[in-house]
């Protein structure tokens, strides 16, 4: 029974805050949600990248400016103009 309880608190923590948040699709539109995965898989040094449309944008956004941060002078344009926005 505690177990039960625990396992559903655990989901409740993880789902339920990240399924109440829209995701870039729905903020930015199809093809700009597209450009921003396009650019985050481009720069991002993550096994598992959160560059994935239907993560929020400002999720994927960060992961693109973490990802332009590390590769410094080796950045793609994109980086450096911070088209990202």
């Amino acid at each position: 029974m505690q177990r039960a309880v625990l396992v559903t608190l655990c989901w409740m923590v993880v789902v339920v805050p990240a399924a109440a948040t829209p995701s870039c699709n729905q903020t930015a539109g199809a093809a700009q949600a597209r450009r921003y995965v396009e650019q985050c898989l481009a720069v991002s040094p993550a096994t598992h990248p959160p560059c994935n449309a239907d993560n929020p944008c400002d999720l994927i956004r960060d992961e693109i400016r973490r990802g332009c941060g590390m590769l410094q002078k080796d950045a793609p344009a994109f980086c450096r103009t911070d088209k990202t926005d």
